[in-house]
């Protein structure tokens, strides 16, 4: 009998955790994403239709879909030119699909089958959420794109919270309950990560769950957003909003090329500091890649230049998925 994976989350940490997951065999996969995404090209989209938020789902449509496919291509492909620049040609066909089939379950469904897509991509929930933080000086700030600015020196968060009361959509809630295994990150902590966690009765539907939940731990922190973080802060994070304490906690660990630390301490952003040295939940492996991502052309979001690897990440989840 397969085992029911549950990822929750966004962006390219969720892309990272589902690539590295999709060619183990004995695995259901379902990857439960944010709607809280309002930049860029899905935020462009996501006002002039009123859809459900189209980057976090793309991402995870890609990771999951099959190998040497050119529509896997094709849909991570972003315009460098005239009034497209900046948008994925993903997120366009997605949006498209929504409004020529009248729902976004609707067109996430086509989209998979086009992609043919081993798992399930699953929005928190059936409409578009804004989220809210409220930092620790007691200013707010609203909009997922406003919390992800890199503001130097600016207050910590001391909460996150959707602005309307959004309940978890019935299907990811259906996901969660028949959970084998539900991983947290990487991402960004709480514009990936947390934003995911927000619907009301998600983190009741957690803590229910007879999961084990593992968290994947970041690389680096990020200005504005988890300055000064360690792991064990990521880790408290994590569990608040979760209801459930991380059963594993996976950790790179190894050296970063010294061009890689320069660019980030730059940007005020440093790697996580392992504090959890004693802790038996941590796991602490090889897991970033080597290889420098660069930017690509006229991409609205700013991205990191070290991501996990899937390779290594499939090397280091798999135990944990039995």
């Amino acid at each position: 009998m397969n085992k029911n994976i549950v990822t929750i989350g966004g962006g390219t940490g969720t892309f990272a955790v589902l690539s590295s997951l999709r060619n183990i065999p004995g695995l259901s996969l379902s990857a439960v994403v944010t709607t809280a995404d309002d930049g860029g090209s899905t935020g462009h989209l996501r006002d002039a239709y009123g859809f459900l938020p189209s980057g976090d789902a793309r991402q995870a449509l890609v990771a999951l879909a099959e190998d040497g496919d050119v529509l896997r291509d094709l849909f991570a492909y972003r315009f460098t030119k005239s009034d497209l620049a900046g948008h994925s040609l993903g997120n366009l066909f997605i949006t498209a699909l929504t409004d020529l089939l009248g729902s976004d379950q609707a067109g996430l469904e086509e989209a998979s089958k086009i992609l043919r897509v081993s798992g399930t991509v699953i929005p928190a929930t059936d409409t578009s959420s804004t989220i809210i933080a409220t930092l620790t000086d007691g200013s707010i700030v609203r909009n997922e794109h406003e919390i992800d600015k890199q503001i130097k020196e600016r207050s910590r968060i001391a909460s996150l919270a959707l602005e309307t009361q959004t309940p978890l959509a019935a299907k990811a809630k259906e996901a969660i309950e028949k959970a084998d295994v539900i991983i947290v990150g990487p991402g960004d902590l709480y514009t990936s990560s947390i934003a995911a966690l927000l619907p009301e009765g998600m983190k009741e539907a957690i803590a229910a769950s007879n999961a084990r939940l593992v968290y994947v731990a970041n690389l680096f922190t990020k200005m504005g957003q988890t300055d000064e973080y360690s792991l064990g802060d990521h880790v408290k994070e994590i569990g608040a909003y979760t209801g459930k304490v991380p059963n594993h906690i996976l950790v790179h660990q190894g050296e970063f090329p010294e061009e890689v630390l320069s660019w980030y301490a730059k940007e005020g952003e440093y790697p996580v500091e392992d504090d959890l040295v004693s802790d038996p939940r941590v796991i602490r492996a090889l897991l970033a890649s080597v290889n420098i991502v660069p930017p690509l052309p006229n991409d609205p979001i700013r991205r990191s230049l070290m991501r996990h690897d899937p390779v290594l990440l499939a090397e280091a989840l798999r135990p944990l998925l039995t």
